[in-house]
């Protein structure tokens, strides 16, 4: 049959067997990650990493992008990009099978077509990167092929060659599993182009620039290749390797359709099919694979095929973030076995026995994904493994109190900024998977005034209890109302225990005058002291870091005196614990990330005297204004900036109409001079 009719009917059998996963998928609320590539979608030129993330690229907004311009953020937007990815492997197969013959082309399209229930899992609802990445290596595979036939056939295939490198690059930039298909298909040309390998410029260049964000990173630091470190704080990379080695047939067993998860990677919720069903599927996959092995020679498409899946394999265990469960982390592997199995029981042509071959592993495949339809069918999505609780009794609430600006964990904030349309935007108090990598919409909670915390206790996370969190509250003083909102618990209304009202203080030189460009720089090792001209009741004090330069101490000691001789530790800073120092700062509670502001309630306690104490320090550090609170906090603080001005405007506004007489004009004018934009 010709390519036209085969490969669209091989499509629409895809559409088929996908339509009743799709439908599931409509009705599951999108996740936090999936939320991100919608907000990018909707941001296309910011940011060169999936945002939060110190990798990735921002190729899956990229494919949203038109999806949300249509539906705007409806689930159906973010859905239909990955349905289509999904059916997008379908041709892919088509071809990379024909490269080996063409009678093993139909069959490979419709053994992806009626694929594993991991790759209908995929197709549906996939983790963000994946899809993309796994089209990408295909294409890296079908153009790799066909360059090798035009080397081989003693022409010079430039075109192909750039298309293959501007692929292998955009893959290698969005995730760095692909560099199994990409060292497969180099290695295949190298040894294709004997006599002719400055023709590999033209894929190296286009492969260089498509990449470029990514090694740019990697050159400036490692963060960018955190997802393959093959080693952790918890262990050796030796130790990891060993536990996982072994069990390299589970997650093997999980691409090929032996078990699958309810959602990628699901370590505790694994439906495992019967054993004959397991059996045959290993039996199968295995025979093909070893006939495959057979016929393959120097030269054939075949040899590339089974390097690539191969050297995906060899990979997998070297991670740290490799385990039995990360079955993901193999995907790039399913599209050229299928290949090789359609082509392996009949290489040289006829397609009987590899319509029998195909039919009994589609028939295997679709019984397990059948299981795993009536999982999804069966499950509450606000429970575990989803955890997607309907979270428009929190709109509700925040939009009834006029909260625009919240703190939340990893998926509900960003799912509460998705659903809003952005009306909310919520942020992670810190990045919970990557410490100190920024977050892009921290900031804009930050600056804000009427904030909330949103705590949604079913959810894991590192972010406090809501008990744990009022506790917190109470140490600090001030007021706040706590609403219970369906899944979550909110926190608004703050009231901070002391006015925005200060005034410098006395007698602190460069540290007093009101100016954030002036600073003191006290030795790093040695205790700093102020004193006041005379003992004085105060209700907060609140430290500065200097605009330009070293900013306050990653861990210190903050001490009051009453008298100039005793002194009563009152903040303690320690380096790393940042994430549980939650404090005051520009009216509400927030996580003091930066060593940028510090502020001690004191709730009228008499003040002659300020210690700061570096505790096992060596580190310079600057003191731009040790700002004094008198007044007890009676109300909300107010706004007194237009909400709708960006960052540039607000820089500006600031430094227009200075009020040195409020502690929220300093602490803005730090957030607004050290504002950066999604790296």
């Amino acid at each position: 049959m010709r390519a036209s009719r085969a490969i669209p009917l091989a499509i629409l059998l895809a559409v088929v067997v996908r339509v009743p996963f799709w439908i599931e998928a409509l009705r599951t609320p999108v996740d936090g990650d999936t939320a991100i590539v919608g907000l990018m979608a909707r941001h296309p030129g910011e940011g060169t990493t999936f945002w939060g993330q110190p990798y990735g690229s921002p190729l899956d907004s990229w494919v949203a992008t038109p999806f949300v311009a249509v539906w705007g953020t409806s689930t159906e937007a973010l859905r239909l990009p990955y349905f289509l990815l999904g059916l997008a492997l379908v041709p892919l197969a088509y071809g990379l099978a024909r490269s080996l013959h063409p009678a093993a082309a139909q069959p490979a399209a419709v053994l992806v077509a009626c694929g594993p229930p991991y790759l209908i899992l995929l197709s549906a609802l996939p983790p963000p990167l994946y899809p993309t990445t796994l089209v990408l290596c295909g294409l890296v595979l079908l153009l790799a092929a066909r360059a090798g036939r035009e080397l081989d056939e003693k022409r010079r295939p430039r075109g192909a060659l750039v298309l293959l490198g501007a692929s292998a690059g955009l893959a290698l930039w969005t995730h760095l599993m692909s560099a199994s298909a990409l060292a497969a298909a180099g290695i295949w040309l190298f040894f294709r182009a004997r006599g002719r390998r400055s023709l590999l410029v033209f894929a190296l260049v286009p492969l260089l620039v498509a990449s470029a964000p990514l090694w740019m990173r990697a050159l400036r630091g490692g963060q960018a290749t955190r997802i393959v470190q093959v080693a952790s704080r918890d262990g050796t990379a030796l130790a990891h390797l060993a536990e996982v080695a072994p069990r390299l047939p589970e997650p093997l067993g999980g691409l090929l359709g032996t078990h699958v998860p309810v959602v990628a990677d699901a370590r505790d919720f694994v439906l495992r099919m019967p054993g004959w069903q397991a059996a045959g599927l290993v039996l199968l996959y295995g025979a093909l694979l070893i006939l495959a092995g057979r016929a393959a020679r120097p030269g054939h498409p075949a040899v590339l095929y089974l390097l690539a899946a191969g050297l995906a394999l060899l990979a997998f265990p070297f991670p740290a973030r490799a385990a039995p469960h990360t079955i993901r982390f193999l995907t790039p592997l399913y599209l050229p076995v299928a290949a090789l199995v359609a082509w392996a029981a009949a290489p040289r042509g006829g397609s009987r026995r590899a319509w029998v071959a195909v039919l009994a592993l589609a028939v295997l495949h679709l019984a397990g994904a059948t299981r795993l339809l009536g999982a999804w069918r069966s499950l509450d999505r606000a429970e575990a493994p989803f955890l997607l609780p309907d979270l428009s009794p929190v709109r509700k609430v925040l939009a009834s109190r006029g909260v625009r600006r919240a703190y939340a964990s990893y998926g509900p904030a960003w799912r509460l900024t998705w659903e809003s349309g952005e009306r909310i935007l919520a942020s992670q108090p810190w990045n919970e998977r990557f410490r100190h990598w920024p977050l892009p919409l921290l900031d804009e909670v930050r600056f804000a005034k009427n904030v909330a915390w949103v705590l949604t206790p079913a959810i894991p996370t590192d972010l406090p209890p809501p008990n744990g969190f009022e506790e917190t509250l109470r140490r600090l003083g001030g007021r706040w109302r706590r609403v219970d909102a369906g899944p979550a618990v909110v926190f608004l209304d703050f009231v901070p225990p002391y006015s925005p009202r200060v005034s410098p203080w006395p007698d602190a030189g460069e540290a007093g005058d009101g100016d954030l460009r002036t600073f003191l720089a006290p030795d790093p090792v040695a205790a700093f002291e102020l004193r006041l001209p005379e003992p004085t009741p105060l209700t907060g004090i609140t430290l500065v870091a200097a605009l330009e330069g070293p900013r306050l101490l990653r861990s210190m000691d903050v001490e009051v005196s009453a008298d100039g001789k005793t002194f009563d530790t009152l903040v303690r800073r320690r380096r790393r614990q940042e994430r549980s120092d939650i404090r005051w700062r520009g009216g509400a509670p927030q996580a003091v990330l930066d060593h940028d502001v510090i502020s001690v309630p004191l709730g009228g306690r008499t003040v002659s005297a300020l210690r700061i104490v570096p505790h096992v320090s060596s580190d310079p550090w600057r003191l731009g204004e040790v700002l004094v609170h008198t007044e007890p906090g009676r109300r909300a603080w107010d706004e007194w900036l237009s909400p709708d001005l960006n960052w540039p405007a607000r820089r500006r506004a600031l430094l227009a109409e200075p009020r040195k007489d409020r502690e929220d004009w300093y602490t803005r004018l730090l957030l607004a001079s050290w504002h950066r934009p999604p790296p």
